[in-house]
C-alpha cells in the first residue's frame, strides 16, 4: 500500500535516468577518455618541440589591475630566455596561474592557446609559435558577511568587512569584529581587528601584514580573569604552496599592551572560587615588544584532515623590553601516512621552551599551557603542569606526542568526513628549576602523563570535529583529568 504523501513527494525528486539516458553518459565518458588520452599522446610526442610565444593577450570583465602588477604575475609568459619547448612552456603557463592564486586577486584564471597567425621569417620550420589568451575573473572588490550565534546560555554576533584589490595590485583591507557573551545579559567579550594586506614589491611569494586589534575575554581555565590585549603587530612572510616543496618564512614584529583584571567567578572554577597568588601578582597592565621569525615546510595535501605529507615548523620569539624579557622557541613535526585506503595514521610532536633574561619575570600570558581535546586528550583544559592553590599557572618547557589512527565507518564511503578514532596522546608540562644542571630539562621526557582513546572524527572544510572516549592510564598528583566523553573543535589537533 502507497501513502498519498509518498507519492506527493515524488513529484519533487529528480527523474530516473532511462537506459537512453545512462547509454549516452557512458559515450560522453568514453569521448572524454579519448580526447585526454589523445591530448596526452599529443603533449608526449611534441614535448621537445620548440616554442615562441609570439604574443600574450589578458582578457577579464571589470580588470583594475596596474600594469605592473600584471607584468610580475605574467612574467614567466613574458620573460622567455631562449627558446621553449612545450613542455616547459606549460610549466610556465602552470606557474602564471599559480601566481594570480596565491596573491588572492582573482576568483579564475584559465588560458587558452592559439596559434599564432604570423609566423616569424627567422623561426625553423618545426617551430611551433603561440599566442597566450590569459583570461582572469577578479575577486568582488567589496564584501560584508554578518552574522549571530545563540545556544546554551550563550551569544555572540560578528561582521567582517573586506575591501580587496584597493590600489589594483591584490592588496586587502579587511575589518573584523566579534562580540559574545558568557550568559547573555552579562558583561560581553569584544574582539576588533583591522587588517592591511599587500604583495611585496608585487611578487606572489612574499606579502606583508600590518594589523591592529583590541580583545577582551574572560578566561575559566585558570584563575578566573579577564584578559584585555591592543596592539599592533607587523608581518613579513612568504607565500609558497604545498607542492613547491619550499620552505616558508615568517619574521614578526609586535608591540602591545595588555591587562589581566581578577573577576570574581560565576560559578567557581571547576567547584573552585580562590584566587590564585600568580595571577594576583601580574595584575594590571603590561607591555609587550617582540621580534619573532618562524620557518615551516608543509607538505600536506590538506591542513585540517592530512593523509599524506608532513609539517615541520619552528618559531624563535625574543622579546626585548626589561618588564618582559624572554626568549621563546617552539618547535612542531607532524605526519600524515595513508596505510590503505580505509585506514590513515597522523604523528605529531610539539616542544616548548621559554626563559626569563636578566631575572625577568615570566608573564602568565607568555608560559605554555597543556592539556585539553585540542591537546592532550583526557585532560581539562590547561589540567596538566604546575599548579598553585590548586589552580594552573602554566610552565616553561613543554613536550607532547600524539599518534592518531582513522579508519573508515563500515557502510560509508572511503571519502566520507566521517572517520572512526583511535589514539593515544602522551606529553608533560613542567617549570624550569635554575639550581639544577640544564635547568632540570631532563625531567621534560620523564613520567609522562598518557591517555589512549577511540571516537568518532568529522573533517569539515572549515574546522575539525572530534567526540571521543578518554582513558588516562598515567598521570601526576594535581593533574585535572577528564575521563570520559570529551569532544573538541578547532583547526589543529594534536
Amino acid at each position: 500500500m502507497t501513502d498519498h504523501s509518498d507519492r506527493f513527494m515524488e513529484t519533487f525528486a529528480p527523474g530516473k535516468s532511462t537506459e537512453l539516458d545512462e547509454l549516452e553518459a557512458k559515450r560522453q565518458k568514453v569521448i572524454m577518455e579519448y580526447n585526454q588520452n589523445m591530448l596526452n599522446e599529443l603533449l608526449r610526442e611534441n614535448s621537445l618541440r620548440p616554442v615562441k610565444v609570439s604574443q600574450v593577450n589578458v582578457f577579464g570583465d571589470n580588470l583594475q589591475f596596474r600594469d605592473r602588477f600584471l607584468a610580475r604575475q605574467l612574467s614567466p609568459l613574458l620573460k622567455n630566455p631562449g627558446l621553449l619547448t612545450l613542455k616547459s612552456f606549460l610549466q610556465k603557463v602552470d606557474t602564471t596561474a599559480y601566481n594570480f592564486t596565491k596573491t588572492a586577486a582573482v576568483e579564475q584564471v584559465i588560458t587558452q592557446l592559439d596559434a599564432s597567425a604570423f609566423n616569424s621569417p627567422r623561426s625553423a620550420p618545426d617551430m611551433l609559435e603561440l599566442v597566450a589568451n590569459v583570461k582572469i575573473k577578479p575577486v568582488k572588490k567589496l564584501f560584508m558577511k554578518i552574522g549571530t550565534n545563540v545556544g546554551n546560555g550563550e551569544g555572540d554576533g560578528y561582521l567582517s568587512l573586506q575591501w580587496r584589490n584597493i590600489f589594483g595590485g591584490a592588496e586587502t583591507l579587511t575589518f573584523d569584529t566579534n562580540m559574545a557573551s558568557n550568559q547573555i545579559g552579562t558583561r560581553n567579550r569584544s574582539q576588533y581587528l583591522l587588517n592591511y594586506s599587500m604583495p611585496v614589491f608585487n611578487s606572489p611569494d612574499q606579502k606583508i601584514d600590518i594589523l591592529l586589534y583590541h580583545s577582551s575575554r574572560f578566561i575559566d581555565y585558570t584563575t578566573y580573569h579577564e584578559q584585555i590585549v591592543t596592539g599592533i603587530t607587523t608581518k613579513l612572510s612568504t607565500n609558497y604552496l604545498p607542492f613547491e616543496n619550499r620552505f616558508n618564512q615568517e619574521l614578526t614584529f609586535e608591540n602591545l599592551l595588555r591587562a589581566m583584571s581578577l573577576e570574581p567567578s560565576p560559578n567557581g572554577y571547576r567547584n573552585n572560587s580562590l584566587i590564585n597568588d600568580y595571577f594576583l601578582f601580574n595584575a594590571g597592565e603590561s607591555p609587550k615588544s617582540s621580534v619573532a621569525y618562524s620557518i615551516s615546510h608543509d607538505t600536506r595535501n590538506r591542513p585540517i584532515f592530512p593523509t599524506a605529507g608532513h609539517l615541520f615548523k619552528s618559531t624563535t620569539e625574543y622579546s626585548f623590553l626589561p618588564a618582559s624579557t624572554f626568549l621563546k622557541t617552539t618547535l612542531q613535526l607532524s605526519q600524515a601516512l595513508k596505510i590503505t585506503n580505509s585506514l590513515s595514521m597522523s604523528m605529531t610532536t610539539k616542544l616548548g621552551f621559554i626563559k626569563g633574561l636578566n631575572n625577568a619575570l615570566i608573564h602568565p600570558m607568555d608560559k605554555f599551557q597543556s592539556g585539553g581535546p585540542n591537546d592532550i586528550r583526557g585532560f581539562w583544559t590547561s589540567g596538566m603542569g604546575p599548579k598553585q592553590m590548586g589552580l594552573s599557572i602554566g610552565g616553561d618547557a613543554c613536550f607532547s606526542y600524539g599518534l592518531s589512527l582513522f579508519q573508515r565507518i563500515p557502510f560509508l564511503s572511503s571519502d566520507s568526513n566521517f572517520k572512526l578514532h583511535y589514539f593515544l596522546n602522551s606529553g608533560k608540562l613542567i617549570n624550569l628549576d635554575i639550581s639544577k644542571p640544564a635547568w632540570g630539562l631532563s625531567s621534560l621526557f620523564n613520567q609522562l602523563n598518557t591517555t589512549i582513546g577511540f571516537g568518532i572524527v568529522y573533517a569539515h572544510p572549515a574546522a575539525r570535529f572530534e567526540l571521543n572516549f578518554t582513558l588516562p592510564i598515567a598521570i601526576h598528583n594535581g593533574d585535572e583529568v577528564r575521563k570520559g566523553i570529551q569532544y573538541g573543535i578547532g583547526l589543529s589537533f594534536l
